[in-house]
């Protein structure tokens, strides 16, 4: 099975979410592995780690749910970057 590993932020003002975090792998060590290390990289994520500010769902999922970017047609990837 592989894991998807969603973080939500609640934000610091009005303890509302605006922001969610995804993390895709084939284990739950390897989800947990990327959320280590978009930790070190995300000030706005580390902040709310640290200060409880973070709700976490992990999901087990079959292998071929997890995304793929040959599934997004080009206008759609245009757009997001």
């Amino acid at each position: 099975m592989a894991h998807i590993l969603t973080v939500y932020i609640v934000d610091a003002g009005d303890k509302t979410i605006k922001v969610a975090h995804e993390f895709f792998g084939l284990s739950k060590r390897e989800v947990e592995t990327y959320k280590r290390e978009h930790l070190a990289s995300c000030e706005y994520f580390r902040s709310a780690e640290a200060e409880g500010r973070t709700i976490e769902e992990l999901e087990e999922v079959e292998a071929s749910d997890l995304p793929d970017p040959d599934e997004f047609d080009e206008e759609e990837l245009e757009d997001v970057g």
